[in-house]
C-alpha cells in the first residue's frame, strides 16, 4: 500500500453558550440566524479597526469580516468557517435556557481568533437581542494533515451520521442518496477549496484514491428535510449511511470532513457529519 503525505489544514474552533434574558421564538434552523449575528458582530468590529488593519471598501481583505465573510458569492466561493449549531433547535426558549454552538474557521482565517472571540461576544443582536454570551472557549486550535494516515487501521465498515441537512446536487437536481463516490468527490472538492483558497499551498489531490474507485455497498437510511429559513431555502438530507468497503486510506479526509462539513450553506449550519467505524463486515 502506497501513502502520500501532501496535505495539511490549521483548524481553531470556538465553543459559545448562550442564556436567555427573555423567552424568545426561534426557527429550528438556528445556523442562519447565528450567521448573521456573527457576520454583523465582525462588520462593527472591522469599522472600528484603524485603516491600516482593516479596508473593506477598497476589498484587501486585511481584517476579519473581509478575510472570513468575503464579498464573492456564498453559493459559488468557498468561505474558511462553518458553524455547527443544534438541529432542530427548540424553537422556543424561556428565560434562563441555554444553546451552545461551535463557530470553526481555517487556514488563514485562524490568523484572526482573537477578532472572531471579540465578535462572538457582542453577537446577541437581532433575534438573539434577548440573550447573552456567557462563556466561549477555545475547543481545540491544531493542524491537520494527511501524514499518519498509514497507522490508520484497516476498516471496511464506516457509518455516517449526517447531523444537519446536506445540500448535494448532480446535474442541478437534489441527490436523494449520497454514494460513497458523490461523498468523496464533495468531501475533495471542498478540502480543495478552503486549502487552495486560505492556505499558502494548493491541495494535492491524491489521484490513487479516485482513480482506483473501489467497490463500497451502502445501507442508506436517509431522509429528506426542505425548509426556507429567511431568504434561503434548504433542501437536503439528514440520517445515516452505512458503507461496506475498502475505506481504510479515505478516513483521514473524512475525520477532516467532520470539521468542514460538505454540500452548500455550510456556513449557515449545513452539512455536518460524524462517524463510527469497524473493522469487519
Amino acid at each position: 500500500m502506497v501513502w502520500l503525505f501532501l496535505n495539511s489544514l490549521h483548524i481553531t474552533k470556538t465553543f459559545v453558550t448562550l442564556r436567555f434574558l427573555a423567552d424568545t421564538q426561534l426557527p429550528v434552523f438556528i445556523g442562519n440566524t447565528i450567521r448573521g449575528a456573527f457576520g454583523r458582530a465582525l462588520s462593527r468590529l472591522c469599522c472600528e479597526l484603524p485603516v491600516t488593519r482593516c479596508d473593506i471598501c477598497s476589498g484587501t481583505q486585511e481584517c476579519a469580516y473581509g478575510s472570513i465573510f468575503k464579498a464573492q458569492s456564498e453559493e459559488s466561493t468557498t468561505n474558511p468557517f462553518v458553524i455547527s449549531a443544534p438541529y432542530p433547535s427548540k424553537g422556543k426558549y424561556f428565560a434562563g435556557d441555554t444553546i451552545s454552538f461551535c463557530i470553526t474557521v481555517f487556514g488563514r482565517a485562524c490568523d484572526f481568533e482573537e477578532d472572531v472571540i471579540s465578535a462572538v461576544k457582542s453577537l446577541c443582536t437581532g433575534k438573539l437581542q434577548n440573550a447573552m454570551v456567557i462563556n466561549t472557549k477555545e475547543v481545540y486550535s491544531r493542524e491537520w494533515s494527511d501524514r499518519g494516515a498509514e497507522t490508520i487501521a484497516p476498516c471496511d465498515l464506516l457509518t455516517i451520521r449526517f447531523i444537519t441537512p446536506v445540500e448535494m446536487r448532480s446535474e442541478g437536481k437534489p441527490l436523494t442518496e449520497i454514494t460513497f463516490e458523490a461523498l468523496i468527490d464533495s468531501l475533495f472538492g471542498r478540502i480543495a477549496g478552503i486549502i487552495d483558497n486560505y492556505t499558502d499551498n494548493k491541495f494535492v489531490l491524491p489521484y490513487h484514491l479516485i482513480a482506483r474507485k473501489p467497490f463500497v455497498q451502502a445501507d442508506y437510511r436517509l431522509r429528506r428535510k426542505r425548509f426556507s429559513t429567511g431568504s434561503q431555502p434548504v433542501d437536503g438530507l439528514i440520517g445515516t449511511v452505512c458503507y461496506f468497503g475498502d475505506l481504510t486510506e479515505y478516513l483521514s479526509y473524512i475525520d477532516l470532513g467532520t470539521q468542514l462539513h460538505i454540500g452548500k450553506k455550510t456556513t449557515r449550519g449545513c452539512g455536518e457529519y460524524d462517524f463510527t467505524l469497524d473493522d469487519h463486515f
